[in-house]
């Protein structure tokens, strides 16, 4: 009779649905979203009926770091974030990182330098209460202008920029003396069209996805810092699922693929907006030579030092080390 027991609460408990609250500021029908559902395609099905996602994009739940605060506390199970909207909700200087401006020389060498870097990350995250599942990318940023074409530095002396929420981006639009004007994702527009800010900073396709461009009569492909982004799981949330679910929504066995194919999803679709950007959103492209885009790189040098102070030499040393590990290794 106990055993009988025992088997019907077994399985009551194995079969109980937990509902999934995804959220994101990334764009619905986006390469981002593609790859996303292929993860949550796989944590359903792994997980047996045991886990049912819902996902909120475009900021529909609010701002990043509102959201990534709620993951956290555990009102919300889950979300897609940019790393550095993760260092400034969650206090970790130690994300912003891998937004340092010019730190990475190819998609390929940014790939390798955050692989190495998921264990101790995602070590600093569960501390903070969010569970790291993969790395995901929104790409390379460059600058997008209401009015004045950006060619050099001295070009964005007195404009107020929008400026992610987060101390690496405030400080790289200081170092080029601009007005950072930290806004949230889902306001950047309506500031756009107002004049509360003179322009942005984002990858060409997010700039498109999210309409930024319409607002906009200049976008010049700088890529000044490339994007990391990561998809998180409340702690509180993975603690209350059975260890079939916990297998399942962490993904660990199709990470690498996962991640993998959603990057190549925003990679190939990031380059087809480049070429056809003047084209769907009517503004000037402009392309910077090498030595254009060294005179940025050489402006927004005194960002590091004055972000290894937050950011903590220790990690600044190891990504260093990574970075110098990857370019011997292509030699």
């Amino acid at each position: 009779m106990k055993t009988f027991l025992a088997l019907i609460v077994v399985v009551v408990f194995t079969t109980q649905e937990f509902k999934v609250k995804f959220g994101s500021v990334i764009p619905k029908d986006s390469p981002w979203e593609t790859g996303l559902n292929e993860y949550i395609t796989y944590a359903e099905g792994k997980a047996q009926g045991a886990l049912k996602f819902k996902t909120y994009l475009g900021g529909q739940l609010g701002g990043e770091v509102e959201m990534i605060k709620s993951v956290a506390m555990g009102t919300l199970e889950a979300g897609g974030f940019t790393t550095a909207a993760l260092a400034e909700a969650l206090g970790i200087p130690e994300l912003q990182v891998f937004e340092l401006p010019f730190l990475f020389e190819s998609d390929a060498e940014a790939d390798h330098v955050m692989d190495a870097m998921f264990k101790p990350m995602s070590d600093i995250l569960e501390k903070k209460g969010l569970m790291l599942v993969m790395w995901g990318s929104n790409g390379w940023r460059s600058f997008g202008t209401r009015h004045k074409p950006i060619t050099k530095p001295e070009d964005l002396k007195g404009l107020k920029m929008r400026s992610q929420e987060s101390d690496v981006y405030i400080n790289f639009y200081k170092s080029l003396g601009a007005t950072p004007v930290p806004i949230s994702t889902p306001d950047v527009l309506v500031s756009l069209k107002s004049g509360m800010v003179d322009g942005f900073d984002q990858t060409p396709i997010f700039s498109i996805s999210t309409g930024w461009t319409t607002a906009s009569k200049h976008f010049t492909l700088s890529n000044h810092i490339y994007q990391p982004g990561a998809i998180v799981i409340s702690k509180k949330f993975y603690d209350k699922l059975p260890p079939h679910a916990q297998t399942a929504i962490i993904a660990s066995a199709a990470k690498v693929n996962l991640q993998k194919r959603s990057n190549k999803y925003v990679r190939d679709d990031d380059a087809e907006m480049v070429n056809s950007m003047e084209e769907i959103s009517g503004v000037k492209l402009i392309r910077l030579t090498d030595a254009q885009r060294e005179e940025f790189k050489k402006a927004t040098k005194p960002v590091y030092a004055i972000m290894e102070k937050k950011i903590g030499t220790g990690i600044m040393q190891r990504m260093n080390n990574e970075i110098q590990k990857y370019r011997q290794s292509k030699k």
